[in-house]
């Protein structure tokens, strides 16, 4: 279990999965803490676990590789293209309107063909994280440039516990 630069150089991904998380973590560090779960509080935890899974990764030692050119790498670039215009929409558009339009195509190109499915994830998703994170977490999130979120009501204390 030693950690050699013949590991490294077989595992770029490994490593770039390590540096970005480690971006991730330096920045989400930087959020303003509101008490014990702050608002950097999942994206270091997820970050951490990132970096773990990444550092056992180098240390196996496992030949069986994946070998990237037997798999088509257009359906990878898609949905890399797809959550990027996402990103970028998220401040015009706002994490629910945003969400609840991403998640139909992302699914559909995924290969679920159920209109009910796709509708019923799109609209639950979408709300149930956003009250999990604006009224439980009290994390805000954003809004957009017409604030839809704020149409919904508050739910009461009993549903969040």
């Amino acid at each position: 279990m030693k950690l050699s630069t013949n590991a490294l150089r077989s595992s770029p991904l490994a490593i770039a999965f390590i540096v970005g998380a480690a971006v991730v973590i330096l920045f989400a560090s930087r959020f303003p803490s509101g008490g014990e779960v702050g608002p950097g509080f999942f994206p270091i935890g997820i970050s951490t676990g990132i970096i773990l899974f990444a550092l056992v990764e180098l240390v196996t030692e496992d030949d069986g590789g994946l070998d990237v050119s037997d798999h088509d790498l257009r359906a990878a670039g898609v949905v890399l293209a797809l959550v990027f215009g996402y990103l970028v929409a998220m401040p015009l558009a706002g994490f629910l309107v945003g969400t609840i339009l991403f998640l139909p195509v992302i699914l559909y190109y995924s290969g679920v063909r159920s209109p009910t499915t796709i509708a019923v994830i799109s609209l639950l998703l979408p709300l149930a994280l956003f009250y999990i994170f604006s009224q439980f977490f009290l994390v805000p999130l954003p809004e957009g440039v017409i604030p839809f979120s704020r149409l919904l009501p508050r739910l009461p204390v009993w549903v969040m516990l």
